[in-house]
């Protein structure tokens, strides 16, 4: 399955990116923005996961991440539609661009408006949510442009680099979707690597 986005494509992932999701999971400067910067993930636990994907997109009947790719080709990052709740048709996502060659060019942006529009459109979610710790306002300025509303904090939920820091919750409804126009050219509201919901990285 692919996502035509346009600066960016989001293909389901396959059990052959197990290299580069390996090299962005263990780039300090990657892991910093999904808080655990010093953690390292084993090859096999990059397998797990993927393995783990695969299974959920079967049961779902759609991707569980996709990667990231220009349109020319080129693997720089992953999409993640994580904990879910059925009954309430909502999840939460995540958004990495893994190559830190590419951020600050609107491939964050483009990729995020992407993934909105299956959720709403073809996955039928009526809630999608977002977290990030409170030291990065290039992801609250994204997930602004993109619509979402700040609905809580979270006191002292995350430990980095030797200091406790606040956690925010953005989130997005179906019927704001339509009301939230980004300009997918301007490159200001792109961000890095973005993911809100680590798991054995801490």
């Amino acid at each position: 399955m692919t996502l035509r986005g346009e600066r960016v494509d989001l293909r389901a992932v396959e059990r052959e990116d197990a290299p580069v999701l390996h090299r962005w999971l263990n780039d300090p400067r990657v892991m910093r923005f999904w808080g655990s910067p010093a953690h390292t993930v084993s090859r096999v636990e990059m397998q797990r996961r993927i393995e783990g994907w695969l299974d959920r997109e079967a049961a779902l009947g759609r991707p569980a991440c996709l990667m990231i790719e220009t349109l020319e080709g080129e693997a720089i990052g992953h999409v993640v539609i994580g904990e879910e709740r059925p009954e309430a048709r909502s999840a939460e996502l995540s958004i990495m661009i893994g190559e830190p060659d590419h951020w600050g060019q609107g491939y964050g942006t483009d990729a995020l408006e992407t993934l909105l529009d299956a959720c709403f459109d073809a996955w039928n979610l009526h809630r999608v949510w977002v977290r990030s710790e409170a030291t990065n306002p290039r992801a609250h300025r994204l997930y602004r442009r993109c619509g979402f509303v700040h609905e809580a904090t979270l006191r002292d939920a995350a430990f980095l680099e030797g200091r406790w820091e606040a956690v925010l919750v953005f989130g997005l409804l179906r019927h704001q979707r339509s009301a939230a126009v980004v300009p997918r050219e301007d490159p200001a509201g792109t961000v890095g690597p973005v993911d809100p919901t680590p798991t054995s990285e801490g």
